[in-house]
């Protein structure tokens, strides 16, 4: 999102510009809001077996799996690169990889996803990606409470067993919500990078979601993506 930002009482702090700086998200699009906390918890966590799968959207290819049963996991569990993750976690257990490639560059999310009012929300992060150009891979670890990863959140509506539409938040539309008092969220702007962060809570995510997350004036068309199912 490249709305210009207006002033904003919330300005960022010292730490939180690195945050800005260095955990910018790289998702299926160029998505319109970040937050630095997740929507969904262990304990919120929910799952649904109509989303693994491979997935097509405009001559684009996905593939979503279980977290342990994707190509990711196996590489963690082998040890490439000295980090292992807990097989026992109820949110890895309940989470998934959504894999593509764009540009010659492999990308693994992770997802984990909520129903909150009837409907189903998930968060996203980058947990890897790989440059097939370069000799020399660079690879950032799963961290799923590591404090400085930001945020990205859909609505995930199943119109069919075949059919998936995930509709990411309209930044802009809640940045002016909240300039203009109609809508209450933590947050920080910074002007010169032209940013927008929600640092509220979990729980008030939650919350809000739950009180906006059936209002489709909430969400971007032009950044939703339609998955069609391959097999």
């Amino acid at each position: 999102m490249k709305a210009k930002r207006q002033s904003s009482k919330n300005k960022l702090p010292d730490m939180t510009k690195y945050i800005f700086l260095f955990f910018i998200p790289i998702m299926i699009m160029q998505s319109c809001i970040t937050s630095l906390q997740p929507l969904v918890t262990k304990n919120t966590v929910v799952t649904d077996s109509r989303l693994t799968g491979t997935w097509n959207s405009d001559g684009q290819d996905y593939a979503i799996q279980k977290f342990f049963e994707s190509d990711l996991y196996k590489k963690y569990r082998e040890g490439s690169f000295g980090f292992s993750v807990k097989r026992d976690s109820i949110l890895n257990s309940k989470s998934y990889i959504v894999r593509y490639t764009k540009n010659k560059i492999k990308y693994d999310l992770y997802g984990s996803m909520i129903q909150l009012n009837g409907e189903y929300f998930m968060n996203f992060y980058n947990a890897d990606l790989n440059d097939d150009d370069s000799s020399s891979i660079s690879e950032r670890a799963i961290c799923p409470t590591c404090l400085l990863q930001s945020y990205t959140i859909a609505r995930i509506r199943f119109s069919n067993s075949n059919t998936i539409k995930l509709d990411f938040i309209d930044g802009d539309f809640l940045y002016k919500q909240i300039n203009v008092g109609r809508m209450k969220l933590k947050h920080e702007t910074d002007e010169l990078y032209d940013t927008f962060l929600i640092t509220a809570s979990t729980y008030e995510l939650q919350k809000f979601i739950q009180k906006y997350g059936n209002d489709d004036r909430f969400f971007d068309k032009e950044n939703s993506v339609t998955l069609i199912r391959k097999s």
